[in-house]
């Protein structure tokens, strides 16, 4: 583990990261931009923008410039190798549908592994300010203007029934056992929504939602969300109770009991 300082510091180049990446994305949302198709054949729409690339080019050139030792993986290019222990995970517009749509629930996040292992992340959406920060010294709401944090915390809710629930799209769930896990959720939690992307997972650590869930995860879309959901209180594994090995089926729960009754749901059962 890096000491503290290390910690602080990459605290800040995160968030470098991310409004460099903002600040490149901002002036092209709703500005009509064209889009792509990243989807292979009889899978769900995986669009791209210009203002993808854009953001992950500036991202990536930052990192050179401050670390150029720093490995980086990112959507949009090919992985750089690192030379070192750290590695950069970026996702310049988690949430492309949204941003095509005109609706700002898309964030730009921005991740540091340490050996392989997440531990500083960001997620930030530029057009509300929304900055959210989980490293190894806790979680944070971040004030972009000026630096200021306020600590976040998870939910209390232990029962199922009582849980605020969120993922991403039900058209991902295509295997019978996806499909029984999303309707069995959409049955036993208090709620079901849908289409936020890695905004779920800011709002479980916020104390807003109890569980985050989804499936064919990569890891440049959960990878700056585990040091936040956990800094937070929370909890993130793969949907049997083991390692996410950033991606495939991730759930973050608001606590550990909570955890528990969301494993029930989604662990494998002979039906699946």
């Amino acid at each position: 583990m890096p000491d503290e300082e290390t910690i602080r510091t990459m605290e800040r180049f995160a968030l470098a990261l991310a409004r460099r990446a903002g600040g490149v994305i901002a002036p092209l949302f709703r500005s009509g931009l064209k889009t792509g198709d990243k989807s292979g054949r009889g899978e769900a729409f995986d669009p791209a923008t210009e203002a993808d690339r854009a953001a992950e080019e500036a991202m990536r050139d930052l990192v050179n410039e401050i670390f150029p030792a720093h490995g980086v993986i990112g959507e949009e290019m090919d992985e750089k190798p690192a030379e070192g222990p750290f590695t950069w995970v970026l996702d310049p517009i988690d949430g492309t549908r949204a941003f095509i749509y005109g609706v700002p629930t898309w964030m730009t996040l921005a991740a540091l592994l340490h050996e392989g292992e997440p531990l500083i992340g960001v997620a930030f959406q530029p057009l509300t300010g929304d900055c959210f920060l989980g490293s190894p010294l806790g979680a944070w709401r971040v004030e972009m203007k000026d630096g200021s944090r306020k600590p976040l915390r998870t939910r209390r809710t232990r029962a199922l029934s009582a849980a605020l629930t969120g993922t991403t799209l039900p058209e991902i769930y295509t295997t019978p056992r996806e499909r029984r896990a999303l309707a069995e959720m959409g049955e036993r939690a208090l709620q079901l929504r849908f289409d936020a992307d890695a905004y779920f997972y800011a709002m479980v650590a916020a104390g807003m939602i109890d569980i985050a869930f989804d499936t064919k995860m990569q890891p440049y879309d959960i990878a700056a969300l585990v040091p936040i959901v956990r800094g937070a209180g929370g909890v993130v594994t793969d949907w049997d109770g083991g390692a996410y090995a950033l991606g495939g089926q991730v759930v973050a729960a608001a606590n550990p009991a909570l955890l528990e009754a969301a494993l029930e749901v989604l662990a494998a059962d002979e039906a699946s």
